[in-house]
Formats: structure tokens, sequence, C-alpha cells
């Protein structure tokens, strides 16, 4: 995965209010997108794909928070436009 790929959701807007952002929207997105290209099917399957690739994952962003709860993977992607 290049960085290049990763510039094409810069232009994505966070509909979260500032004070709620725990998790950085672009670590969500690349989150979401690999676990669902390597078969995760739910939220629950992005969160645990999350958490056995972190280290992968971490080559292309940092995840200082770690890697966010199903629910909040769900709330994050479901307000997205």
């Amino acid at each position: 995965m290049s960085a290049t790929f990763l510039k094409y959701f810069d232009s994505i807007s966070d509909p979260r209010i500032e004070r709620c952002k725990k998790h950085n929207l672009l670590d969500i997105l690349l989150l979401a997108i690999s676990a669902v290209m390597s078969g995760s099917e739910g939220w629950e399957d992005i969160e645990n794909f999350g958490h056995i690739k972190l280290d992968w994952l971490r080559q292309y962003r940092p995840f200082e928070s770690g890697i966010p709860r199903h629910d909040t993977i769900a709330r994050v992607i479901c307000r997205l436009k």
C-alpha cells in the first residue's frame, strides 16, 4: 500500500465533534478498508482484524490510540457521507 492510496481519503470530512475524536479518521478508514478487503464481515471482525494486524497497520498510520472498538468503527463509518 502506498501513501498515495491514503491521500485519496484526505478530503473526507470527519463528522465527529472535536472532543469525541480519540481515534484518527484515516486510521479508522485504513482499518476498515483493509479488514473488509481481507474478508472481514462485520464490525467485530474489523476490530479483531485490527488487533491481529496492528503491527502491519502501523506501517502506514500511527494508530496512537490503538484499535477502536467495533461500536466506534460502526458509528464513525455510518456517519460518513
